[in-house]
């Protein structure tokens, strides 16, 4: 019953706030390419549950994935921007200088599979927001790079959308 009560109060908050939707995905996908900001912001996790709430009140789940792939691309793209930018420097950076071993891994994800690592990059988890950064020191053409994020940013706005969709049927 109590779990019944939550549901409902859930939905219905989210119901009168589904306008925010959208805007909230797109923000937690740009987060989810930021360097730093990706450890602190479960993106994945919280699109689940967005996921679920938003087709239980009849959200359309195209302007959700949309929304949410679009933010990813523009976090992918910043932080190519950055590596790109800073390539001789991006090591002296704040975060990399306490963290060596994310661009580390970033660099040894990317000298293995190139532009499939841009592709396959937004699903290795502690690696996704440093993948764009090497590119971007690698100097990756930019436009097999915006197509490798937007290719990629699409399946996974899709993986971890879709599947709170479907936990909605087994709550309803």
């Amino acid at each position: 019953m109590a779990f019944e009560t939550a549901w409902i109060a859930t939905t219905d908050l989210v119901k009168a706030n589904i306008a925010l939707a959208e805007p909230l995905v797109f923000v937690l996908g740009i987060a989810e390419g930021i360097p730093g900001l990706s450890l602190v912001v479960p993106s994945s996790a919280l699109f689940l549950a967005i996921g679920a709430a938003h087709g239980a009140v009849g959200g359309q789940f195209w302007h959700l994935w949309l929304a949410a792939a679009c933010g990813a691309v523009i976090g992918d793209c910043l932080a190519y921007g950055l590596g790109r930018l800073l390539r001789h420097d991006v090591a002296r950076l704040r975060y990399f200088a306490v963290h060596p071993r994310a661009l580390e891994a970033g660099h040894a994800v990317f000298d293995k599979w190139g532009p499939i690592a841009v592709l396959a990059g937004k699903f290795t988890g502690f690696a996704r927001p440093f993948i764009p950064v090497v590119a971007g020191i690698v100097t990756m053409q930019a436009p097999l790079f915006l197509v490798a994020s937007a290719i990629s940013s699409l399946a996974w706005a899709a993986a971890f959308l879709a599947p709170g969709y479907g936990l909605r049927l087994l709550i309803d």
